[in-house]
C-alpha cells in the first residue's frame, strides 16, 4: 500500500499545486483589476495545463532521485 501511495503521489500533488497556482494568480488579478489590457493577453487554460505538466514532472523527478538512506 505504501508503494502504491509513493508511486501515485505525483498524480495527487500536481493537480493540487496547479489549483494553488491558479488561485494565487486569480487573487493577483483581483488586486490589479483596473489593468484590463494586461489581462486580455493571458491564456488561462493552456497556462494551467503547462503548470500541471511542470508540477507533475518535478514531482516525478524528485521521486526518481535515489534515497539517502544507508
Amino acid at each position: 500500500m505504501v508503494n502504491f501511495i509513493q508511486r501515485n503521489v505525483a498524480l495527487f500533488l500536481a493537480p493540487v499545486l496547479t489549483v494553488v497556482a491558479i488561485t494565487l494568480y486569480n487573487l493577483a488579478c483581483l488586486m490589479v483589476r483596473h489593468h484590463h489590457a494586461i489581462l486580455h493577453d493571458v491564456h488561462r487554460a493552456p497556462g494551467g495545463l503547462v503548470l500541471l505538466v511542470a508540477f507533475y514532472a518535478i514531482i516525478r523527478y524528485m521521486q526518481a532521485l535515489p534515497d539517502d538512506e544507508g
